[in-house]
């Protein structure tokens, strides 16, 4: 399956390390450019995130959507709600840090996202390099990886459930790699960091992130006949522990500090296995039918040959890893295929950097069989602009897109809000549905509400002689009677899309 570590091209040791630090670079490039090329908070989950870990800045053990509800609110809702432990808070921890040095932005929240995207790519190569010691597949894994425009959008936040699924798909990536250097060394500073990475990514998204184990685990019993095997059960069960001690101690917080809310949510991500929750459904097909939006148009058609190429010749191959790796993939897809009801392609998307090993080395078969050099580079172009797709970007970033440009137009306006709103406004309302979160993070000292407050609610902050401000009437969204008789309203002179 893999060439011969001096084949051809990429044979040199040092032309590799050039190729490996370009990969790295353009990854990082086109990982920073498209976080900085929309000024605004995208739909889902982004802007969520964004505000959680904005308000995590000043309360990093109190995660809160909303900091200063006006009036009742369902704790229950994860778009609308106070407290806020809809997700686990390693990756939040990490915005709100990053903002913390650098200042409140979509550009600063999204850094971590960007560098852990760019980590992966030299993650990868290590991993494939230990697997294969196979140099010119170890590139072709890093630069699918690198191009890879669904981790690309991941980062820059456009991709759903974006900076929590990066950060968990970096971290289960570090874990792998720890183990992948167990494998060849082991020593008890790579068992330290098993425990510490999937710690980390059960930090962000739950057990899946103990992925690591399993692998770990299968490789144990094919060696169960072999000597010295205690000793390696015990290093698996130290990471474990490892393991344990940097996530549970979150659980234990969160279900005394906030024991309804965090009951609620346990039972909500358990309810994911047999109902498809929030329109997220599908067939045993689901995966299968979205491949080329993970892997590209073309290339996902190679992960199975890949794999069969693997198992045919894994002599050339480290067989405990191809053996963990196969199983590892195999049990994540039929997991969700066939166990979990709810659907999304982003669920497969922790182990997508293991199929990129597979499909790298099929198609290091088919460079040896181009046979002429020439046909490589134009080959291993057309590959990456498979799995970039920019043709997606462009239609993203056009000036056609008008849902864009409305939301670029609308930000502004937020980021805006102090030169227009009175001093002491701190109730805002009449925006577009779940707009209230983007503003809300620009404006902290704001509560913002999508559409008008019930009547009731209104009469009583009228009480209270408060203040409120409300949108002019933009769309559907229109200004009843009962708000324009308020008398405490402010109307912002200003016209959102």
């Amino acid at each position: 399956m893999y060439l011969n570590k001096n084949t051809g091209f990429f044979g040199a040791q040092t032309k590799t390390k050039y190729i490996i630090a370009l990969l790295v670079i353009a990854g990082f490039g086109l990982r920073l450019f498209m976080a900085r090329a929309d000024p605004y908070l995208h739909d889902w989950d982004e802007r969520f995130h964004a505000l959680v870990a904005e308000n995590m800045m000043h309360h990093p053990f109190t995660p809160m959507l909303r900091v200063n509800p006006v009036i009742p609110y369902n704790p229950y809702n994860w778009c609308d709600n106070h407290i806020w432990v809809h997700k686990q808070p390693l990756f939040l921890w990490q915005m709100a840090l990053s903002m913390r040095i650098s200042g409140v932005s979509e550009r600063t929240m999204r850094l971590p996202s960007v560098l852990m995207g760019t980590l992966m790519i030299l993650l990868l190569f290590r991993i494939a390099v230990l697997f294969t010691g196979n140099r010119l597949t170890s590139l072709i894994a890093a630069g699918l990886l690198a191009f890879s425009n669904v981790f690309i959008n991941l980062s820059a936040g456009i991709q759903g459930q974006d900076h929590n699924d990066l950060a968990f798909c970096f971290y289960v990536l570090a874990s792998i790699w720890a183990y992948t250097e167990y494998i060849r060394s082991p020593k008890w500073y790579w068992v330290l960091l098993v425990g510490l990475f999937s710690g980390c990514a059960v930090l962000n998204k739950w057990l899946l992130g103990w992925l690591v184990f399993l692998g770990w685990g299968v490789h144990c019993l094919l060696r169960i006949r072999k000597e010295r095997m205690r000793k390696e059960w015990l290093h698996l069960v130290i990471a474990l522990f490892v393991s344990c001690v940097i996530f549970l101690p979150w659980q234990w917080y969160i279900f005394h500090a906030f024991p309804k809310e965090a009951a609620y949510e346990m039972a909500f991500n358990r309810r994911h296995i047999t109902e498809a929750l929030e329109g997220h459904d599908g067939t045993v097909f689901y995966y299968v039918s979205h491949f080329y939006a993970v892997f590209g148009n073309g290339c996902w058609l190679l992960l199975v040959p890949g794999m069969m190429a693997a198992l045919l010749q894994q002599q050339a191959l480290n067989r405990y890893l191809l053996v963990s790796f196969l199983v590892e993939i195999l049990f994540v897809f039929c997991f969700f295929s066939f166990a979990v009801k709810s659907k999304g392609y982003n669920y497969f998307l922790f182990v997508a950097p293991l199929c990129l090993l597979f499909i790298a080395g099929f198609l290091s078969l088919l460079i040896r069989k181009l046979k002429k050099a020439y046909w490589v580079v134009p080959f291993l172009l057309l590959v990456l602009f498979d799995v970039l797709n920019p043709v997606k970007i462009m239609q993203h970033l056009s000036a056609a897109n008008m849902e864009r440009a409305d939301k670029i137009y609308n930000t502004q306006i937020y980021k805006k809000a102090k030169e227009y709103l009175p001093g002491n406004i701190r109730i805002v309302m009449n925006l577009d549905a779940l707009e209230d979160i983007p503003f809300m993070f620009y404006n902290s000292s704001c509560s913002a509400y999508d559409g008008v407050l019930s009547e009731a609610d209104m009469n009583r902050l009228a009480k209270k002689k408060v203040p409120v401000a409300a949108f002019k009437n933009h769309g559907t969204y229109i200004l009843p009677g009962y708000v324009l008789r308020y008398p405490y309203l402010y109307i912002i002179p200003l016209d959102l899309r």
